[in-house]
């Protein structure tokens, strides 16, 4: 009975491990940031529950109004990274 268990573990984090990294992490929560002025948009993250994104989003706010930001909105969002972390008009 003990072997049973001992394979049947290793087969499973076998498989675990053999899955790609996007198909395990697929509830990341993502804070996106907008701002107008300068027209940019921003990605926070990766973080585990829609809780964690919202309350690190205040600290995002805080840091872009310091650097001059204006009309700031807030987006939290639920799936993979996104392929830039900042963009702006211009890219």
């Amino acid at each position: 009975m003990f072997e049973i268990s001992m394979l049947a573990m290793f087969f499973t984090a076998f498989w675990v491990l053999a899955q790609p990294a996007s198909s395990i992490r697929r509830g990341e929560w993502w804070v996106e940031v907008e701002t107008d002025s300068p027209k940019r948009t921003y990605y926070f993250g990766p973080y585990d529950s829609r809780q964690e994104a919202s309350n690190s989003s205040n600290r995002y706010i805080r840091d872009l109004e310091n650097k001059g930001a204006k009309k700031i909105s807030i987006n939290i969002k639920q799936g993979s990274q996104p392929t830039h972390l900042t963009a702006s008009e211009d890219s």
